[in-house]
């Protein structure tokens, strides 16, 4: 954060979206989705899954949860 401190005038846009996306969460709740979701998607049904799937199933609703409130 010190390097956000010095150079956040100089690069505002990139300040602004690093600020956005590189925080913490600040509850459980996000953790808890998220093993909620893998659960779902690791559950037998959908044994056949690739673990690259899987990631990137778990990231694209993280992300719409994120942006447009799903």
């Amino acid at each position: 954060m010190e390097f956000w401190d010095v150079h956040r005038i100089q690069l505002k846009h990139l300040y602004k979206y690093a600020a956005y996306h590189l925080v913490s969460p600040v509850t459980s709740v996000a953790s808890e989705s998220a093993f909620s979701t893998a659960s779902y998607l690791l559950r037998k049904q959908r044994s056949r899954l690739t673990p690259e799937n899987v990631s990137s199933s778990m990231f694209l609703k993280d992300k719409l949860n994120d942006d447009f409130n799903i």
